[in-house]
């Protein structure tokens, strides 16, 4: 501990007054050449605060030159006198500040010069005073009165710059309260105490209080640059806000460089981001485009749980699961031919599951479904005592006894990337309640097998259908009905986009249907646009992502070309050859209003006088006319939106597709008119539990 008190100056500079005797004349006989080359060597520009040693020096070398009488101007109560700083390595220094001149402030006056010692470093009380034109002028700074000397050994970094004053030898105590002095061995103490360069640095042999953390991280001056800075308990230390630039962290303490946390390794390295397909036109769906984007996956596919990837096998069931599904669409009765072909049996390594074949549920020129049964090892008696395991079983995404099965060929992946990134993005929410799951993907050289949620309600192509074969309705399905659907779908489409998905291929048979059974007692009558009182367990699941399009991989200003064989299901953009985004999904979306609407296939025409805005050069409408008793108010607002998506891109918060608040906009008064007109008639849960029976009827249990 470093005391700098009134009564202990007075005592040092009552030693330094007493009267000079002739020996002091030596001094000046040393010549001012010794004296520079010496001090040079023990003085640092540093350390020139205007006393002491630097101060010595230049006072008995003006004195030489220049007269006895002149004054020093602007002196204050901190430079009375003129201290040096007593250098213990450097003791052989030759002191030339003695000076032999009358000092009149204390009645003295040297006569005669004698030889003064080298050991003694003695100063006069007072130094000749040069010609202020032929001496460089210092600053003496004057100290606030509040000030107090620092209490370390020697002076601060933070105030040498300064040139604050006094500057003189410090008187340093040892007490129990000095930092980073250990007092538990005495040895260790003097060695300590004799290289520490502050009291606050360790000497590495005390041992730190907290758990894991160094004396040097935790004792180190807060004015050194950090370069061994380690992060410790958050719990016991706090740690340093950190600073978000840009997209990436940076801590608030300034350090060389960013050391990795003690016990992670090196430090992660950091994956560029950007989108991975930088042409400003192509098409999403060519085979290079999509297998260049999973190459380039960040995390990689292989990560995804339920991936497996077997590309030096072969599977070679294809042909076998073929054949047994057109016998089975044949519903042969006779016995012996039914025993010839049982069933095929998946299983594929890493899995403790098997798969029986059931039926052929869709057909594809490249991909057909089929039901399978799903055994897993855990369903029978062996497994009931098994160990319970977080993500499995109970504990995991519960798997029903019959689930789907899409066979690809050529195998590919992207399906299933698609799907379990609308699942990872829209989280836990009613859109994602929306898109069935998907389970595994089974990757061989010749073929591969998703396998996904399978419902048994059918589509919603089988209800416009049971619509159309009703006689004794309309031969349409009930407005308030196409209205709820309506509002499902374009809840979803809105998420999905704003994700960044584009499904690419919406259509009434690729729509679910999603009756879940409720109690009576736990689903009102009474619709409810936030999904309470049993609605949110009502409505549709989308399937068939094959043609989907993850739009956070292309540059935001992409311009897609089709080169496939268009269609009417396609939109007026891909049919007249010009480049598209977000359309595709949007006159898909209409398509299915149409079908539930009229019952047939949408089929529209172009208005060459309509408005014009946002880039299009024709507007679009349907050419089947509305019924006078439908809400027309309603339905023109939602083809206009859905045929002509570039007239309402101003509303939109930059101006581009998607139109998602536009979306937002015609769905909210959906919701208002049914939430008032939902009891009108029979009612709308009436209709669904109808449709619900008339599905049921039609479709037998286990398939479709």
């Amino acid at each position: 501990m470093t005391f700098h008190t009134k009564a202990a100056t007075d005592e040092i500079y009552s030693i330094f007054n007493q009267p000079l005797d002739d020996a002091a004349q030596q001094n000046e006989d040393l010549g001012e050449d010794t004296a520079d080359d010496d001090y040079d060597d023990c003085t640092s520009g540093g350390e020139s605060t205007g006393t002491g040693l630097i101060e010595s020096r230049g006072t008995s070398r003006a004195a030489s030159e220049v007269g006895d009488d002149d004054e020093i101007k602007g002196a204050t109560e901190w430079s009375d006198f003129t201290a040096s700083k007593h250098n213990p390595l450097h003791s052989d220094v030759e002191d030339t500040g003695a000076s032999s001149h009358e000092i009149e402030d204390l009645g003295i006056l040297t006569d005669s010069i004698a030889t003064v010692s080298l050991s003694e470093n003695l100063i006069t009380p007072t130094s000749p005073r040069p010609d202020p034109s032929q001496v460089r002028t210092k600053f003496v700074p004057i100290p606030p009165e509040d000030y107090e000397p620092p209490a370390r050994w020697g002076r601060e970094n933070t105030k040498s710059s300064q040139n604050r004053l006094p500057f003189m030898t410090p008187i340093v105590e040892r007490t129990e309260s000095s930092l980073g002095m250990s007092t538990h061995n005495t040895q260790n103490e003097r060695r300590s105490f004799a290289a520490a360069k502050t009291p606050s640095r360790s000497n590495g042999t005390r041992q730190s209080t907290l758990p894991g953390v160094n004396d040097d991280d935790l004792m180190s001056s807060p004015f050194q640059e950090m370069t061994d800075y380690t992060a410790i308990n958050q719990d016991e230390v706090p740690q340093p806000p950190l600073l978000k630039l840009g997209n990436t962290k940076t801590s608030a303490i300034p350090t060389k460089a960013q050391v990795p946390v003690r016990g992670t390794g090196a430090s992660k390295e950091v994956v560029p981001k950007g989108p991975i397909i930088k042409e400003a036109q192509c098409n999403p769906t060519d085979s290079d485009i999509r297998k260049l984007i999973l190459e380039n996956l960040q995390p990689p596919i292989s990560s995804y749980d339920g991936y497996f990837y077997r590309k030096d096998q072969t599977s070679g069931r294809s042909a076998e699961i073929r054949k047994f599904a057109k016998i089975a669409e044949k519903k042969c009765g006779d016995k012996t031919t039914t025993s010839i072909f049982m069933p095929p049996i998946l299983r594929f390594e890493g899995t403790d599951r098997e798969y029986t074949v059931k039926k052929e549920l869709g057909k594809g020129a490249f991909a057909p479904v089929y039901l399978v049964e799903n055994t897993g090892m855990d369903d029978g008696p062996d497994g009931a005592n098994e160990p319970a395991v977080m993500g499995k079983g109970k504990f995991g995404l519960e798997r029903r006894k019959l689930e789907a099965i899409k066979m690809e060929n050529p195998p590919t992946a992207w399906e299933f990337y698609i799907m379990r990134q609308v699942k990872r993005r829209l989280g836990v929410s009613r859109a994602a309640d929306s898109v069935v799951h998907a389970y595994e993907m089974h990757l061989f050289a010749d073929e591969g097998f998703l396998i996904e949620e399978y419902r048994d309600q059918g589509t919603l192509l089988d209800l416009v259908n049971i619509a159309k074969a009703d006689t004794a309705g309309s031969g349409v399905m009930d407005e308030a009905l196409v209205i709820f659907f309506t509002i499902e779908l374009f809840r979803t489409v809105e998420a999905l986009h704003t994700k960044g998905i584009l499904h690419g291929d919406l259509k009434a048979d690729n729509c679910l249907v999603r009756f879940s059974t409720v109690a009576d007692s736990e689903w009102s009558p009474r619709y409810r646009r936030d999904g309470t009182a049993g609605w949110q367990n009502q409505g549709l699941a989308l399937i068939d992502f094959g043609r989907g399009i993850d739009m956070k991989s292309f540059t935001p200003t992409v311009q897609f070309i089709a080169d496939w064989k268009t269609g009417a299901q396609d939109c007026a953009e891909i049919r007249e050859m010009r480049p598209w985004t977000y359309q595709i999904d949007y006159h898909g979306l209409a398509g299915i209003v149409h079908s539930m609407l009229f019952g047939k296939y949408i089929d529209t025409v172009a208005d060459q006088g309509g408005r014009i805005g946002g880039g299009a050069t024709k507007t679009y409408h349907i050419q089947s006319p509305l019924k006078r008793y439908w809400q027309q108010d309603i339905w023109n607002a939602v083809f206009d939106l859905l045929l002509n998506p570039l007239h309402h891109v101003e509303k939109e918060e930059k101006g581009v597709l998607p139109i998602t608040k536009s979306m937002r906009l015609v769905r909210e008064e959906m919701e208002e008119w049914l939430e008032g007109n939902c009891e009108r008639g029979a009612g709308l849960k009436n209709a669904i539990r109808r449709m619900e029976g008339a599905i049921r009827e039609r479709i037998r249990p286990g398939g479709r």
